[in-house]
């Protein structure tokens, strides 16, 4: 990171530029374009990659996490890993290292209570449900995200390790990816394809009607309290959990998950 606040990240980009050196500056759309405003000029020695968002959770209810998580471990969180691969790419979960458990905590969007807050939209912050950045075209040179239905492009891709999908903007962008392209295994397609299922690139997720009085609880309570409040670990997660765990014990997770998504067309 270049500093704790984006405007003191962007006055040490604007050094770097001034002083020759090349800079990969790489965000969420509005940080790009907050950059690019602040800076008021193209600069060749800059390249700029937004990262397509659903929102931007809040810092004070990760840190609510991470308390809850070290009082229910009873040890001290030294390390979070989001949308770690140990059960493979599309089976991504929350992987919390302590100084006691060896990094063995693996949970996904069914049972880990920060996913299930953040894909519930309870704790975003409240810009990102109008968001003004959400386009197809953007200002970066490129725009960059997974790409969970890799199998729809290429089988030899579908290996379970993880894919991007890659936009290329601008001339400078191509000029890049021509210089780098021979280091990467890629296909080429459709790019009207690849955004088809994309909703997050033009849509705004609706907040949670929870939302005020989660934040109300959220200055009040502990990180214990706030998540047994709002996001229990119930029976039903911790069976849709053993659900998961069982199909991708028995190699059938992809399976299901493909037919989950031509069912609900979700990802």
């Amino acid at each position: 990171m270049f500093s704790r606040t984006w405007g003191g990240g962007y006055r040490l980009v604007k050094s770097f530029l001034k002083q020759g050196r090349y800079v990969c500056f790489s965000g969420t759309p509005c940080q790009i374009e907050g950059l690019i405003n602040y800076l008021g000029k193209d600069y060749d020695n800059l390249i700029l990659v937004d990262v397509v968002c659903r929102a931007v959770p809040s810092p004070l209810i990760f840190r609510k996490y991470v308390e809850y998580q070290e009082h229910k471990m009873a040890a001290r969180v030294e390390k979070v890993r989001f949308r770690d691969k140990h059960y493979g790419y599309k089976y991504s979960t929350m992987n919390v290292i302590t100084d006691r458990n060896q990094g063995k905590y693996h949970h996904g969007v069914e049972s880990d209570p920060w996913l299930r807050a953040f894909f519930s939209n309870i704790c975003n912050r409240p810009s990102c449900h109008e968001c003004q950045f959400r386009n197809r075209y953007r200002k970066s040179d490129f725009t960059i995200w997974d790409c969970f239905n890799v199998g729809r492009f290429s089988k030899e891709l579908d290996n379970d390790k993880g894919a991007t999908r890659v936009l290329v903007h601008t001339k400078k962008g191509e000029t890049v990816f021509s210089e780098v392209c021979t280091d990467l295994i890629y296909v080429e397609v459709d790019p009207d394809a690849i955004v088809l299922t994309a909703k997050e690139m033009q849509e705004s997720p609706k907040a949670n009607k929870r939302r005020a009085s989660f934040f109300k609880d959220a200055h009040r309570l502990d990180g214990t309290q706030l998540f047994e409040k709002y996001f229990p670990d119930t029976f039903r997660a911790k069976a849709e959990h053993a659900i998961r765990l069982t199909c991708y014990k028995l190699g059938i997770y992809n399976v299901i998950k493909m037919l989950f998504v031509r069912i609900t067309h979700k990802y």
